[in-house]
Order: C-alpha cells, then sequence, then structure tokens
C-alpha cells in the first residue's frame, strides 16, 4: 500500500483542514470549526489564484467560493458574504464586518442543523442570512473535492497548484509517537 502521509493533498487538506474542522465539530467547538472553515476557504482560494500571483485577495476568495461552495437548498450565500463572513470571524470574532456595514454583503448568522441549510427572509431582514454550521462544513468540503478534480483535470491548472500545496502545513509524524 502507497504511503501518502507526506502528500500535500492528503496530509495539509484531508488530514490537516479536513479533518480539524470535523474534529472541532465533533467536539461541539462550533466556533473554532467556523475560524477553520474561513481559513480553509482562504487555503482553497490561494491555491486557486491565477499563475504568476504570490498573495491571496479578497477577489480570489470571492470568486472561490461562488464558483464551487453550494448548499443543498434554494438559497444560497455568494462569495462577498462569505468574505465579509470570514473578515468578521478572523478579524473581530463576531458577525459584523467593513463590507456589511458598508452594505456590500450580508451579515452571517450561524445555527446548530437545519433543512434548509440556509435560511435568508427579506421581511425579517434584509441585511442577515443564516447557516447550519454542519451544512457550511459539508458545502465547503465538497467544494474541495470539487475544485481539486477540477484543478488537477487541467494541466497548466494543476502545475501551479503542486507547487503551491508545498507552502502548505504539512506534519510529519515519527513513529511510535502521538506526533
Amino acid at each position: 500500500m502507497a504511503d501518502f502521509s507526506t502528500d500535500p493533498v492528503q496530509n495539509a487538506i484531508q488530514n490537516g483542514i479536513k479533518e480539524d474542522i470535523a474534529c472541532a465539530l465533533e467536539h461541539d467547538r462550533w466556533r473554532a470549526a467556523i475560524i477553520l472553515i474561513y481559513a480553509g476557504m482562504d487555503a482553497m482560494a490561494y491555491l486557486d489564484m491565477p499563475a504568476g500571483q504570490d498573495d491571496v485577495t479578497r477577489v480570489d476568495f470571492v470568486r472561490w467560493a461562488d464558483r464551487f461552495l453550494r448548499f443543498p437548498c434554494i438559497e444560497q450565500i455568494g462569495g462577498a458574504d462569505f468574505y465579509g463572513a470570514r473578515c468578521a470571524v478572523l478579524h473581530a470574532y463576531g458577525a459584523v464586518s467593513r463590507m456589511s456595514r458598508a452594505g456590500q454583503c450580508r451579515v452571517v448568522g450561524y445555527m446548530d442543523k437545519s433543512i434548509p441549510a440556509v435560511r435568508f427572509d427579506r421581511a425579517i431582514s434584509p441585511d442577515l442570512v443564516m447557516v447550519s454550521i454542519p451544512a457550511l462544513k459539508d458545502a465547503f468540503f465538497a467544494a474541495v473535492d470539487a475544485f481539486l478534480v477540477a484543478a488537477f483535470a487541467d494541466k497548466a491548472k494543476a502545475a501551479v497548484i503542486e507547487e503551491r500545496l508545498l507552502n502548505l502545513i504539512v506534519v510529519f509524524k515519527r513513529e511510535g509517537h502521538g506526533l
């Protein structure tokens, strides 16, 4: 059997980004899961940014989310909404961002399991959209998988991503040790 422990897709994305999010949710660490999901979205936008670009931008993040992140319901959350939510969570540990205050995106609120996964009622609040955290995880994981399949199907894009994958955090475990 092949040893994929040092493969960056397996180590950094599957065993790192995804497993850390799943672990946080398994232990009801909702806020940690949200933070890790937004950090993971940043990482995917970094991998997907145009060749020759060194730093991921808002445009890259929004484009990645708009293209890949979908929920199994009618209501969706756009890339700008997610970017505003990312900024609110990572910079202020809250829900309101500069973008939402300026009317450039909706405020994203969070809830436990919900059907539908995304709830928005303009009559209640035109500026607030609610998302199920487990559904956000599922949508993000599906988006990562779809992105990787699409990216590696394009040889030119795959070469760029292969190089960028080397910059992601990879953990090496010693034999017989927990880490």
